[in-house]
C-alpha cells in the first residue's frame, strides 16, 4: 500500500493534517473532493493541493492506464460464498470485494438471513479475517441468529462472534460517524466484510415528504460514495440490505422488481455493483427467489433458495423442480 511518505509533494506537516482530518490513506486522498481537502489543508495553496492529488492519482494507477492492467488488478478481488450454491452460481462465485452488493426486498424476504449466512461462511473459511456489522433495524439479535447459523453449519460460533464488530445505528448522523471510524477498524482488525442492515432505513424515516427528497438523496449519495471508497481502498466486500416500496407508475406488470422497487432511486442504483431482489417463492413458507436484476458485468437471472436453521441454503434438487 502506498503511504503519504511515498509522495514527493506531501510533507510531514501535510501528512499530519490529512490524518487528523480523517484522510488516513493515499487511497482515500485520491477520492476525496477538492473542497474537502481545502478544509483539511488550511494554509496550503490550491495549486499545491492539486499537485498532491495528481501525484496520488498517478501512484494509485488512477491516471491513463492500459486496460490490461485493470483486468489484471480485478484478479486481486476476493470472492466470499453466500452459503447457497445456487446464489453463488448466479453471482459467479459469490460476493466480491471492492464493490457493494445489495439485497432488497419486503419484510421477511430473507435480506438479513443473506447477510448473516454470508458472515458465517466468510469468517469460518477465512480465520484471519473480521467483519463489521452496522445494524439500523435491530436484526442482529445479540448475535443469537449468527451463532445458530454457524453452529448448524458445523463451524465454531464463538470464534466467529469474536471476529464480528457490531454497532447499532440509531440515525443518519450515527451512521456517518460509523463510516468515519470504520477505516481504523479495518486496518486494526483485518476486516474484509462490511455489512449494513439496512442502508436506507434512517434516511427514509428522517427525511419525509417531497420537499426533503433532494437533501435525502444528496446525503445518501455521499455515504454510498464513502462506502465505495472504503471497499476499493481496503479490498473489502460491502453487502447491504435495502427496503422496497410500491411503484406508483406501474399498474399492471409481471416483473416483481417493477412492482416493488428498491428505495433510493437512481442514487442507490448507480452505487451498487450487483443488485439482488428477494421475494417469496410460491406457497412454501421458507422458500425465496433471488432475482439478479442489475449488474455491470453479470447477466440477469434468478434462483430459488430456502431459509432454514442453517440460514440460506439450496433447495434439494428433487424439491426444486416443483417450485
Amino acid at each position: 500500500m502506498v503511504e503519504f511518505e511515498d509522495l514527493e509533494t506531501v510533507t510531514a506537516s501535510i501528512a499530519s493534517k490529512l490524518r487528523n482530518g480523517g484522510i488516513l490513506t493515499v487511497e482515500s486522498l485520491t477520492s476525496t473532493p477538492r473542497s474537502r481537502l481545502k478544509e483539511i489543508l488550511k494554509g496550503v495553496s490550491e495549486k499545491k493541493i492539486s499537485e498532491i492529488q495528481e501525484e496520488a492519482w498517478k501512484k494509485r494507477g488512477l491516471w491513463f492506464t492500459p486496460a490490461i492492467q485493470l483486468y489484471e488488478k480485478r484478479k486481486e478481488e476476493l470472492i466470499f460464498s453466500t452459503g447457497c450454491k445456487a446464489l453463488d452460481q448466479l453471482l459467479k462465485g459469490g460476493v466480491r470485494t471492492c464493490h457493494i452488493t445489495e439485497f432488497a426486498g419486503e419484510y421477511r424476504s430473507g435480506k438479513s438471513e443473506c447477510l448473516l449466512t454470508l458472515t458465517a461462511e466468510t469468517l469460518a473459511k477465512n480465520p484471519e479475517y473480521s467483519a463489521i456489522f452496522l445494524d439500523s433495524e435491530e436484526s442482529f439479535s445479540g448475535g443469537a441468529r449468527l451463532y445458530e447459523i454457524a453452529e448448524q453449519r458445523g463451524y465454531d460460533p464463538q470464534d466467529i462472534l469474536k471476529r464480528v464488530i457490531y454497532m447499532p445505528v440509531y440515525n443518519t448522523n450515527h451512521f456517518k460517524a460509523a463510516l468515519v471510524a470504520i477505516r481504523s477498524l479495518i486496518k486494526e482488525r483485518n476486516v474484509k466484510l462490511v455489512l449494513i442492515d439496512s442502508l436506507t432505513a434512517h434516511y427514509r424515516s428522517e427525511y419525509t415528504g417531497r420537499e426533503t427528497l433532494w437533501q435525502r438523496q444528496q446525503l445518501l449519495n455521499l455515504d454510498i460514495h464513502t462506502l465505495l471508497t472504503i471497499a476499493r481502498d481496503w479490498n473489502v466486500a460491502v453487502a447491504v440490505t435495502n427496503q422496497v416500496t410500491d411503484n406508483p407508475q406501474i399498474l399492471y406488470t409481471s416483473d416483481p422488481v417493477q412492482q416493488k422497487i428498491p428505495v433510493g432511486g437512481n442514487i442507490v442504483a448507480h452505487g451498487m455493483e450487483t443488485r439482488i431482489h428477494l421475494r417469496p417463492a410460491g406457497s412454501i413458507r421458507n422458500r425465496r427467489i433471488a432475482y439478479l436484476h442489475d449488474s455491470s458485468w453479470l447477466a440477469q437471472g434468478e434462483c430459488v433458495f430456502q431459509i432454514t436453521a442453517k440460514g440460506i441454503e439450496d433447495v434439494p434438487e428433487e424439491e426444486n423442480r416443483d417450485v
